[in-house]
């Protein structure tokens, strides 16, 4: 940890915070798969909580390891982007209907703007649809209080508790108040079948519970006063949430601004705040969900659904030109990703583009850049594992040379089980393992190939080529993509082959070697 001042602040980023938040909660597991912007959370907690610390395969694994140590009676976070939560939503959904016994918080760091993520999804939705309460920071200090909050509420109703972030506050710094941390809580193993096992004979009375705590939700964030009216008297308002109330007491002061920081929340504030106001603004990150509110109860409400606010892409003080009607400058120009100088992926994908696929399915991950020119070498991109799925799909629609592109770290993380489905139904592709060492989109993170641990130590360790057998592909190869010829002549033949053929095209990305020096790897 940075040195602590005389007053007991220090510079931490939001993703810091919450990290502090969760030490300071007395967490005993804090659990994640990398993803931009939430990554830094867990990178933190390894270095500076003394619990235990872990990445997992993939954000579903993460959020089951979390409630199992619920389970046990201690305090567990798990911590993942947006896109994360979709995979991790089959745990969350049922695991509100089950409980939970220690407190468990779910840390949620969405991207409006998509800067490093395939869309713009509002993770408020998921809660609202757990029934599940979920807090909203508007800055690094407000993080870290509330994810503190949160594993108390957590525990009074037994029930996940989400925290929502955004790209800006998870990645901005501010001057953070420290606290003591609190104990661990005690080892106490729960065995209560009835409300431990979702089976049908349990589930009506466990969603009858869940529905009977949503008033009392409801009242705890009124006596809470974490959603308030702040400068009121102004003739006009702005309804803000998150971020956009940090923008709102900068540049709206001439405004009454009602802050939304938790939800499920009575929509008589909002019909209190809004009566008798000649206009009310809405300012929330992602989709209009306050505002849809708002509307209900006054018709001077703008915002994205009035169409006087972008649905798209994220909230920024220029904002304010248009609540004062102001003529908007030149913004600064775009700087897309690119594919770093002396990338193995780039020869890799020149020698696959020389044997000509039909169609070339990609994944996410870095290497997705190989999409864009000069190379535009891949066709696809949808969402972790899919490539592998979708070339399945095409190849057996009958198109020959079909080529599926993923990395190693997503491989582990979603694309078994589509390799061992193409298996199962007889495809015929080419799948073309990325293995460069490390999650190297996010940070050049460890994983399970590389037998480090999050905390930089060693783990149990997996054998890449040892899982693709074992799914039953025809053949598997190990290739160095520097050596040119050979990758380009093992590709052709390959692409030509029958069935389920895999190549792993294994070279260290060249930002990593030097952490993967100090690993001995």
């Amino acid at each position: 940890m940075k040195k602590l001042s005389a007053n007991n602040k220090i510079l931490l980023s939001g993703n810091e915070a919450i990290g502090r938040g969760a030490i300071e909660a007395g967490i005993s597991l804090a659990t994640s798969y990398p993803g931009t912007p939430a990554t830094e959370i867990l990178e933190y907690l390894a270095e500076h909580a003394s619990c235990k610390v872990e990445w997992a395969i993939n954000e579903k694994v993460a959020l089951e390891t979390a409630i199992g140590a619920s389970y046990a009676g201690k305090r567990a976070l798990v911590s993942m982007k947006h896109v994360g939560l979709n995979v991790a939503s089959d745990a969350l959904v049922t695991c509100a209907y089950l409980g939970v016994y220690g407190g468990l918080v779910i840390v949620v760091a969405d991207d409006p703007g998509a800067y490093s993520s395939q869309n713009e999804q509002d993770s408020r939705f998921y809660a609202q649809f757990a029934k599940i309460p979920c807090l909203e920071p508007a800055d690094a200090q407000e993080a870290k209080d509330m994810v503190k909050m949160a594993f108390g509420l957590s525990e009074k109703f037994k029930l996940p508790v989400i925290v929502r972030s955004v790209t800006r506050i998870s990645h901005t710094a501010m001057p953070v108040s420290i606290e003591e941390a609190r104990q661990e809580n005690p080892l106490k193993v729960t065995k209560d079948p009835a409300s431990m096992i979702a089976v049908p004979s349990h589930i009506l009375r466990l969603h009858k519970i869940l529905n009977e705590k949503q008033p009392q939700i409801i009242k705890w964030g009124e006596k809470s006063g974490l959603n308030k009216i702040l400068n009121k008297g102004k003739k006009k308002g702005i309804i803000a949430s998150g971020l956009g109330a940090d923008y709102a007491r900068e540049y709206g002061r001439e405004y009454s601004l009602l802050k939304i920081s938790f939800y499920p929340f009575p929509e008589k504030i909002i019909r209190q705040f809004v009566k008798g106001q000649k206009e009310v603004w809405v300012l929330e990150e992602g989709e209009p969900y306050v505002e849809a509110i708002a509307r209900s109860y006054s018709d001077k409400v703008k915002g994205k659904l009035s169409g006087d606010i972008a649905r798209e892409g994220e909230l920024g003080p220029d904002i304010f030109k248009k609540l004062r009607a102001a003529k908007s400058k030149a913004v600064l120009p775009k700087r897309p990703p690119v594919m770093c100088q002396g990338c193995p992926h780039r020869e890799l994908y020149l020698a696959l583009k020389a044997a000509e696929p039909a169609f070339t399915t990609g994944d996410i991950g870095c290497y997705t850049l190989g999409a864009a020119p000069p190379l535009s070498a891949i066709d696809t991109c949808l969402c972790m594992g899919a490539g592998l799925s979708q070339a399945a799909g095409i190849s057996n629609q009958g198109v020959k040379k079909v080529a599926a592109v993923i990395g190693d770290s997503t491989f582990l993380h979603a694309g078994i089980p589509a390799l061992i489905s193409a298996v199962y139904n007889q495809a015929n592709m080419l799948v073309l393992i990325l293995d460069n060492s490390s999650v190297a989109m996010t940070g050049h993170q460890p994983t399970p190939l590389t037998g480090i641990t999050a905390r930089g130590r060693p783990g149990g360790k997996v054998s890449l080529e040892e899982i693709c057998k074992a799914c039953g592909v025809n053949s598997v190869e190990v290739i160095d993509p520097f050596k040119k010829e050979e990758t380009a002549a093992l590709i052709k033949e390959k692409i030509n082959s029958p069935g389920v053929n895999v190549i792993i095209s294994r070279r260290p990305c060249i930002l990593a070697y030097r952490k993967l020096r100090r690993y001995n790897l």
